[in-house]
């Protein structure tokens, strides 16, 4: 947010009439498009002639193509993604993960796991103890921990024994914060790391990230040419963890040993992981890859996203997103939640109050 206060943000332009709204919107949002438009091609001729981006060691994936494209319709390339339906419950959440993985000569893994806080309980004879219990399982299990738990799971489908051998193109970063973060008072940090090491032993593994996240590298990407990618000495997973995010200021909440594994991973296998930024149609993305495979998985990412040249994203990624929506429906998953519900006359009680609003 750089030096903007919330007083700034008060004193933007506030309609107080709805006519003056409708009226007077068009026109802002109009003048602030083309500025903003303006701002950024003058960033993009900026970027190209500054020294960082002069530093830069920029590739074309042409000559590895050809190998990208065999091993893609070869059926040697798999693409994982996950997705994550939850229902927030007076009792508690319950929630649907569901995985898959998939090449271009129809090989599918689908996996899907139940998750409920009732399942969870170990309850007590004691009707106070029992509601500090609920309230203790609630506070244990939040946003994170489930998205951790998605992220596991994708990345054991991805290294399942049907694909052995094969590249496996994950979506979003390869080495997510959450499977290093140790996920709070669920102490997974043992268990998340034993996984990781996994996929960067495996080499073969990479991923492509469609997020913001990594906002910082996409702009340099806006400055290349289609077909081309970018890293440079010091693109990795350990200096970007270590130089551009707060991961490495939290370590002080961590016990000794889980300290201790965190920097051993981080020096030993996640500077193994080089970040790249690759432009195939107008927007880059950022990539993550071992660095005796980079180039290759830059080639394959390259390769599957021209089935798909104005998005410029990897099709087998879209291709497994899309097989997900139809197996896991989130909205499968909570109407047969409330019928459930309902046919035990629980709804009322149990749901709440947006989950009962007519839109």
């Amino acid at each position: 947010m750089g030096n903007i206060t919330f007083d700034d943000l008060l004193k933007q332009k506030v309609y107080t009439t709805y006519s003056d709204f409708v009226s007077e919107i068009p026109h802002a949002v109009s003048k602030e498009v083309r500025e903003n438009i303006k701002r950024e091609r003058k960033l993009v001729k900026d970027i190209r002639n500054h020294e960082s981006f002069k530093k830069m060691t920029i590739r074309h994936t042409n000559k590895l193509l050809p190998k990208a494209e065999k091993l893609l319709l070869s059926g040697n390339v798999v693409g994982v993604d996950g997705t994550i339906a939850k229902l927030r419950l007076f009792s508690g959440v319950r929630c649907q993960v569901g995985i898959v993985a998939v090449n271009y000569v129809g090989e599918q893994i689908k996996h899907s796991f139940f998750i409920s806080h009732a399942d969870l309980r170990d309850e007590p004879k004691d009707v106070l103890d029992r509601i500090a219990r609920r309230m203790e399982i609630d506070d244990e299990l939040p946003e994170m921990a489930l998205r951790g738990f998605m992220l596991y799971r994708e990345r054991e489908v991805g290294l399942h024994t049907q694909f052995k051998g094969k590249y496996i193109m994950y979506h979003g970063p390869l080495l997510p914060f959450e499977l290093m973060s140790g996920l709070g008072r669920l102490r997974a940090l043992e268990t998340t790391l034993e996984i990781l090491r996994k996929i960067v032993k495996e080499k073969r593994c990479f991923s492509v990230i469609s997020g913001s996240r990594y906002i910082d590298y996409s702009y340099y990407g806006m400055a290349i040419q289609k077909g081309e990618y970018l890293t440079k000495k010091g693109f990795d997973l350990y200096d970007h963890l270590a130089n551009t995010t707060n991961f490495m200021r939290y370590r002080s909440k961590w016990r000794d040993e889980e300290r201790e594994m965190i920097e051993e991973f981080l020096e030993n296998y996640a500077r193994k992981i080089q970040i790249g930024v690759i432009r195939i149609g107008e927007r880059p993305y950022v990539f993550h890859a071992h660095k005796e495979n980079f180039d290759l998985a830059a080639a394959i990412i390259a390769r599957d996203s021209m089935f798909q040249r104005e998005k410029g994203f990897p099709l087998l990624i879209d291709y497994a997103d899309a097989l997900c929506t139809e197996y896991f429906s989130a909205g499968q998953f909570k109407n047969m939640m409330k019928w459930e519900l309902a046919k035990n006359n629980s709804y009322l009680l149990e749901a709440e109050e947006r989950e009962m609003r007519n839109k």
